[in-house]
């Protein structure tokens, strides 16, 4: 990802997360962008990129959160890590497929974090069986738009 291309999709990540959940949620139910952005970026560029925009994004969650500081960042950073080292065994080039791996993907985040909650505050974290499923089901819908959105631009085709 180019220089000037990354923090323009990093701070995309953390407004669109932000003003969707705030005002544009339906029936109380917003996509996670920043878990299909993590998912995107660490299946194109690779484990490094995807741990660290999902560091990152996962620590601006856990900030909005009023749980357990660092669930956020902690499960977004594994799963940069997890679908950057796993992209050369995945296809996510049709939208059928990125919508199979945004689910597992989203799927996983939930019990995980959840897990996370149960070791550090003695309760699993439950997000409820809307969020769930309904909220997985949406990050699906969204997840062939956000990866068109994050797709390489094509070269200049200037030769040398």
């Amino acid at each position: 990802m180019s220089v000037l291309r990354a923090p323009v999709v990093f701070l995309a990540g953390l407004f669109l997360e932000w003003f969707w959940s705030t005002y544009l949620s339906f029936f109380g139910l917003a996509p996670a962008f920043t878990l299909i952005l993590t998912v995107a970026v660490a299946s194109r560029e690779g484990p490094v990129a995807g741990q660290i925009y999902g560091f990152l994004w996962g620590l601006f969650l856990d900030v909005l959160s009023t749980h357990v500081f660092g669930a956020g960042a902690l499960a977004l950073t594994l799963t940069g890590y997890s679908v950057g080292n796993l992209r050369r065994q995945m296809d996510v080039s049709s939208p059928l497929s990125q919508f199979m791996v945004v689910g597992t993907v989203s799927l996983g985040f939930h019990v995980f974090t959840g897990l996370t909650g149960l070791v550090f505050e003695r309760q699993f974290l439950w997000v409820g069986w809307k969020v769930f499923l309904l909220g997985t089901i949406y990050n699906c819908m969204l997840a062939p738009v956000i990866f068109a959105l994050l797709r390489r631009p094509p070269s200049s085709g200037m030769s040398r």
